[in-house]
């Protein structure tokens, strides 16, 4: 019985440690892959609606990985499928910005915090990013609108930030542009 209650707490924080760095591995890839979204998005609209196409790309892609909603957020739906429980705080927590890279290339920047939700383990690992951060800035703290920086989410959990970037080349070309066709053809 001694040898268990010695082992049994270090054993089970190995265990949703391990849990807590697949599901960290798992939502940055879902963070990269919402970064291509929306440069994607943003190749095929016009200019004025690139950045809302871009942001609601990478917020659809996102809210399967996201958790944590305030009181007045709900969860977004998917048509057919219904919704995706814990998806309230998708825009929030994801934030996109579009960059032209000269004529042909589209930049796209998505920054997303994602909550770390394994018990024991997702609060070291948030603690550990940061150590010497004395106010706990690791913690998602959101400000209310009165600038009072208060308990945004139902359930706290700590917070790391994923920064994902994709350059994208536009697809299609124009031949005045390209100088096509040249002398001697």
């Amino acid at each position: 019985m001694l040898e268990f209650v010695l082992a049994f707490p270090l054993i089970l924080t190995l265990m949703m440690a391990c849990m807590q760095f697949a599901h960290i591995w798992m939502a940055k890839q879902v963070v990269h892959y919402s970064a291509y979204c929306a440069a994607r998005a943003t190749l095929v609209c016009p200019n004025g609606e690139r950045n809302a196409a871009a942001k609601q790309a990478a917020e659809q892609v996102c809210a399967w990985v996201v958790n944590g909603m305030t009181a007045g957020e709900t969860d977004k739906q998917v048509p057919g499928w219904g919704e995706i429980p814990g998806s309230g705080g998708v825009a929030r927590k994801t934030r996109v910005a579009i960059t032209d890279i000269g004529k042909w290339n589209v930049q796209a920047t998505v920054t997303h915090d994602f909550a770390l939700i394994m018990p024991i383990a997702g609060p070291m690992i948030g603690w550990l990013t940061n150590p010497w951060d004395s106010g706990n800035e690791y913690a998602e703290q959101r400000a209310d609108d009165s600038g009072n920086i208060g308990d945004a989410d139902l359930i706290r959990y700590a917070h790391i930030q994923f920064i994902e970037t994709v350059v994208m080349p536009k697809p299609y070309v124009t031949l005045p542009n390209m100088g096509i066709p040249s002398g001697g053809w």
